[in-house]
């Protein structure tokens, strides 16, 4: 009698069940890391993108022990579904703590690295976002580099079809004695993602220029009041970065236009 086999489908349904409900750490690509999520959504290699990470660090580097606000991207409108993980580094150690502000799309692995949920893989966009704080280490750690894979996917419940991004971005410690920078006087943009408002808090007469994803300069202003109200509404969709200039000094941020 014919014997028939079911067996090789069995690890393939646990993969795409389990991993659903986001990876363990371990999966970013990173050096310390070594694999991304090419190890269980072959063929890779993953494909090298831009700007998926999102941090208002400011042009002088992180300050030790401060927060910042941190957005994952993802912008192709066509997946189904998406996944991400994301974890920061040195050459040497991971770096930094991750603290979850939204609980119901991200969640922590192992305490270095953030994945998302099963809820977090439906699209919320475009683009598609996932958002966290992150606090930077102690003074004397030196350049931090985040990495990041994503997954975009057809939800066809295999790994057939799977596309897989990675990027990365580096950002370097703050110097000593520079407490009194136009960066420690802008206030961050609000809300980030937006829709056709957003504010930024800066002195009076600062020079503000807003530049899309590709370096094309969208809005040009002087600012009249220390709230400033900002109109995006015309803006197409995607990154746009933010330079703010004031007696030589100058402060960068950054905002999602849904």
């Amino acid at each position: 009698m014919k014997k028939i086999y079911f067996v090789f489908f069995v690890p393939i349904l646990a993969i795409a069940i389990a991993f659903s409900s986001g990876p363990n750490a371990g999966y970013t690509g990173s050096p310390l890391d070594g694999i991304d999520c090419t190890d269980c959504h072959p063929p890779g290699p993953a494909t090298q993108a831009g700007n998926l990470i999102v941090i208002d660090v400011g042009l002088n580097g992180y300050i030790p022990g401060q927060t910042y606000p941190l957005t994952v991207i993802c912008d192709d409108i066509l997946a189904e579904r998406y996944g991400f993980q994301i974890t920061s580094e040195t050459a040497s150690a991971k770096a930094g703590t991750w603290i979850i502000t939204d609980a119901s799309r991200t969640q922590l692995k192992s305490g270095t690295a953030v994945t998302h949920t099963s809820a977090g893989t439906a699209p919320n966009g475009p683009p598609n976002t996932w958002s966290m704080h992150w606090t930077a280490p102690a003074a004397g750690t030196g350049t931090v580099t985040f990495y990041v894979a994503v997954n975009q996917t057809n939800n066809s419940g295999t790994n057939i079809g799977d596309q897989i991004y990675v990027s990365s971005l580096s950002i370097d410690e703050s110097g000593v004695g520079i407490a009194e920078n136009l960066d420690q006087t802008v206030g961050k943009l609000f809300p980030n993602p937006a829709t056709d408002i957003i504010y930024l808090k800066t002195p009076a007469n600062a020079e503000i220029k807003v530049y899309d994803n590709s370096g094309r300069e969208v809005i040009s202003l002087v600012t009249a009041q220390a709230l400033q109200e900002l109109d995006i509404s015309g803006l197409q969709t995607g990154v746009y970065f933010v330079k703010i200039g004031l007696d030589g000094q100058y402060a960068s941020r950054s905002f999602i236009k849904r």
